[in-house]
């Protein structure tokens, strides 16, 4: 199947070679022409030149106008069918050609055969049948069909090689674009192991050690924030209109496994499209709060097209309080009520309006 860059580029190829024999038909036949023929021109020329002809009612309605106008010019005009005023004959093809230019070769042939068997009929008929008479019309009939066959041949390889590179250039695009896309994932995955890897690292190298008891439920917080944010990074790369929920989702799927009950309520308003470090200033604070939960948690989300603000409010206790997210666009709040802590992050499109 023809790629659409490919086929804009050949059919500007198309319409080139079409307006080269627009201009040398009229260009060459202005002054003299019939006005049949000039509306015949006209008529075969803005047809094609608007994207039509690619059907054989164009061909079947002028071609056979454009032989009677031959027969006539043949048998009427003054000098007999080698004199001056004889012109209908000599220029036939190249209104075929315009009218004949978005079908194929062979029809173009037929056409310059049947002018030729129409000629020679004329030709008998007139009784110019002597050595010296074939010998000009068959010089004629070869200088009247070659330079257009020539254009319609040429036209068309010009336009199939413009097709062409613009197909291999189209390939050679998706290829790039695809190593391109193909580079950003594996960096993608190498800073994301390379970040879990300093997640875990240390929590497993001190529980190893023995620094750590897994009794102690600030060392199961901070295995279940481990755990919830691995998760999270576990589903970043999937590719999903509500990115963030999606993350949330998984951040509320990982605490409550680990036995706290966790509402997450679908957003109030649609969420934007966020870039990977935003919606990780986000959620590391949802993460962190669930990883310090005791029984219950809810998070809520409000959006618009310019902000999103993600609170989430649970039974926690943090020993050291959240810091604000390492990002220009991301604030954080938080408050304790009792045995309460309410934490939100919310995030403003800064960029420019238009």
């Amino acid at each position: 199947m023809i790629s659409q860059p490919a086929a804009s580029v050949e059919k500007q190829y198309d319409r080139g070679g079409l307006w080269a024999a627009v201009v040398v038909t009229f260009g060459w036949q202005f002054v003299v022409i019939w006005l049949a023929y000039s509306a015949i021109g006209v008529i075969s020329a803005r047809i094609v030149l608007s994207g039509g002809g690619e059907s054989r009612v164009l061909g079947l309605v002028v071609c056979p106008l454009i032989l009677a106008g031959v027969v006539v010019g043949a048998l009427k005009s003054p000098g007999g069918f080698f004199g001056h005023y004889n012109w209908p004959f000599t220029v036939s093809c190249w209104y075929a050609l315009v009218a004949l230019w978005r079908r194929p070769l062979p029809e173009l042939l037929i056409f310059v055969a049947t002018n030729t068997v129409v000629g020679l009929a004329a030709v008998i008929a007139l009784g110019e049948t002597n050595r010296l008479s074939i010998a000009r019309f068959i010089v004629e009939c070869v200088g009247i069909s070659v330079l257009q066959i020539t254009i319609f041949v040429g036209g068309k390889a010009v336009a199939g090689l413009a097709r062409r590179r613009a197909e291999a250039e189209d390939a050679l695009a998706r290829v790039r674009i695809g190593r391109l896309a193909g580079a950003a994932t594996q960096t993608t995955r190498r800073i994301n192991y390379e970040t879990i890897q300093n997640t875990v690292a240390s929590l497993l190298d001190d529980l190893a050690a023995g620094k750590l008891a897994i009794t102690d439920p600030a060392t199961r917080g901070q295995v279940r924030t481990a755990v919830t944010r691995l998760r999270r990074y576990m589903v970043e790369s999937d590719e999903l209109a509500d990115q963030l929920s999606h993350e949330l989702g998984a951040c509320a799927e990982a605490a409550e496994r680990d036995g706290v009950a966790v509402d997450l309520i679908a957003p109030a308003g649609t969420v934007p499209p966020l870039p990977v470090g935003i919606r990780r200033a986000l959620t590391d604070p949802v993460i962190r709060v669930l990883g310090a939960a005791l029984t219950q948690a809810r998070i809520t989300v409000i959006a618009s097209a310019t902000s999103v603000v993600v609170a989430v409010i649970a039974d926690a206790n943090l020993q050291v309080p959240l810091q604000a997210a390492d990002n220009d666009h991301v604030r954080l709040a938080q408050e304790t009520e009792g045995e309460w802590l309410w934490v939100q992050a919310s995030w403003t499109d800064r960029s420019p309006s238009p």
